[in-house]
């Protein structure tokens, strides 16, 4: 049995200085940020996993970094971001709020919100995170409804959606076909206010 004498720690200034750094570049360490194009790589072989996985989006093949490009660009401009969960400087998750039916002014305060975690970091909290800060993000930049469109049988990311106040406000029956299989496709929606 290892007894420490606390007293050494509150009056060695070294250890004290050494502990508050600790604590300071570990709440630094695992955050939510604003993406960058160097984390586009990372952000690619999430979602690619979701795409092997056939049950989370409609891509029926994997992408590269270079195809995502045009994707990240526009959803950095104006009104919208992605962000990205990191561990270190690995993206371990990301969200994107990107435009809804793009080009439609009516549709100017309405935005289309995404999210994938590595899948080695499923139930985490990451997602939590990730959804927290896209909801700041909306009422700071005037997005009054945030909509996803999920494939029904993806309960996992309709529980999720549902723990954030979302509902279904539509379905799409048998409008989506994968690996021979066709599925219904939902939409889940909520105010921001």
């Amino acid at each position: 049995m290892c007894f420490l004498n606390i007293s050494t720690y509150f009056y060695d200034p070294k250890i004290i200085f050494s502990f508050v750094s600790l604590v300071h570049i570990r709440r630094h360490i695992d955050k939510v940020t604003v993406a960058q194009a160097d984390d586009l790589d990372d952000i690619t072989k999430i979602l690619n996993q979701a795409i092997n996985w056939g049950n989370a989006n409609a891509y029926t093949k994997e992408l590269r970094s270079e195809d995502r490009y045009e994707w990240f660009k526009e959803h950095m401009e104006g009104k919208y971001a992605v962000y990205v969960y990191k561990e270190g400087e690995t993206v371990l998750g990301y969200l994107s709020i990107g435009p809804y039916r793009k080009g439609r002014g009516a549709f100017r305060n309405t935005a289309e919100v995404s999210y994938y975690v590595d899948f080695t970091h499923h139930r985490k909290g990451i997602a939590s995170k990730l959804m927290l800060e896209a909801f700041e993000h909306c009422q700071e930049k005037e997005i009054k409804t945030l909509l996803t469109f999920l494939y029904s049988h993806n309960k996992s990311s309709i529980d999720f959606m549902k723990r954030f106040g979302f509902e279904q406000w539509g379905l799409f029956p048998r409008t989506a076909e994968t690996k021979g299989k066709e599925f219904d496709h939902v939409i889940y929606g909520k105010r921001i206010e």
